[in-house]
């Protein structure tokens, strides 16, 4: 997730973390019936041996390459640690344009997230 530190916080955080929290365990259970296909086709066996493999195949390996999408961008929305908000407290003496960001997302009543965090720290880094 890309934030820029000189417009406004995004308004939507929530309802994007609570998308990716709604297609993860749908993601999951198709990998899941993957896995108990490829395993009935290797206990039992059927005559369309070809045909049940690549379906298994199918899968488990496109809602698999979703889940670790969905996982990687859900990452960046996490809530950051106490150790972290200590951090964003010193960034905000350092920078004023980090401290008036912060004070936008308090007025959105939201916590910042973890892709917030590392925009602050790449800023500062920079300075």
């Amino acid at each position: 997730m890309y934030i820029n530190i000189t417009q406004d916080p995004p308004a939507d955080v929530l309802e994007t973390r609570k998308k990716y929290l709604r297609i993860i365990p749908y993601l999951l259970a198709l990998v899941f019936c993957g896995i108990l296909l490829a395993v009935f086709q290797i206990v039992f066996g059927s005559a369309h041996g070809d045909l049940v493999e690549n379906i298994a195949l199918v899968l488990f390996v496109g809602p698999g390459l979703g889940f670790f999408y969905f996982a990687e961008k859900l990452h960046d929305h996490k809530t950051l640690a106490p150790k972290q908000e200590k951090e964003i407290a010193e960034f905000c003496r350092q920078d004023h344009d980090i401290a008036a960001y912060c004070a936008k997302v308090v007025t959105m009543d939201r916590k910042l997230i973890k892709a917030e965090y590392d925009a602050f720290k790449a800023r500062v880094e920079e300075m």
